[in-house]
């Protein structure tokens, strides 16, 4: 199962199409949300939105014929942001407010040309990096070179300390070429990182069934 996240803009029947239909195809059940945007809300009212619908999948994943103990959660842009604090904030009650007890835990994390920096203003604790733990799931964390947006040389430093500080693997892909927002529309270059993610989520998913001395 994957979740697919985005802050000010954007609607779900537009993210990451070419990649929710490759994951479709392959009998994946795939969830794209909305949720509360900026000014309306800020953070921490976004993530909780998101919780909820991990919060939601794990619970009814069933219901759809998918396996509710394999759950990858994927965002583009400021979802990338969004949906990797959440990969790194497993069943935090400060973003579960009235649903504490649910598992929010995912089991692999992919940013897209993400924005990985602090939320607007606040602390380091809005941030990836402000979250980061030795127990965190797998990452694919794919990157546009030409990004004008979030520069690549940003981005690269913060999967290289984040490889630091995990126990489990944190994949940084550079795409050549790629602009920011490079998953909204159907190209080689994108049909080359839906490649990318299949595979790594292959991996993670055979690497979680295979016994551990």
């Amino acid at each position: 199962m994957l979740i697919i996240t985005r802050y000010s803009g954007g609607h779900k029947n537009s993210q990451s199409l070419p990649l929710l239909y490759r994951l479709a195809s392959r009998g994946w059940v795939t969830i794209s949300a909305n949720y509360r945007l900026k000014p309306q809300v800020r953070h921490p009212e976004h993530m909780i939105d998101l919780k909820r619908v991990i919060a939601w999948a794990r619970e009814h994943a069933h219901e759809y014929g998918a396996d509710p103990s394999t759950l990858f959660v994927a965002g583009s842009s400021a979802g990338g942001h969004m949906g990797s604090i959440a990969a790194l904030t497993p069943n935090d009650p400060a973003f579960q407010p009235g649903f504490e007890d649910a598992d929010t835990s995912v089991t692999g994390l992919v940013v897209l040309n993400g924005f990985l920096g602090p939320y607007w203003h606040q602390g380091p604790e809005s941030s990836p990096l402000g979250r980061a733990r030795p127990d965190a799931p797998p990452m694919l964390i794919v990157h546009g070179d030409l990004d004008p947006l979030v520069p690549a040389a940003g981005i690269r430093e913060v999967a290289e300390r984040l490889r630091y500080a995990s126990e489990s693997p944190v994949v940084y892909a550079e795409l050549r070429g790629g602009n920011h927002a490079f998953d909204l529309y159907h190209s080689l270059r994108f049909d080359a990182v839906v490649d990318a993610v299949e595979a790594f989520t292959a991996w993670v998913r055979s690497r979680e069934r295979s016994p551990r001395a």
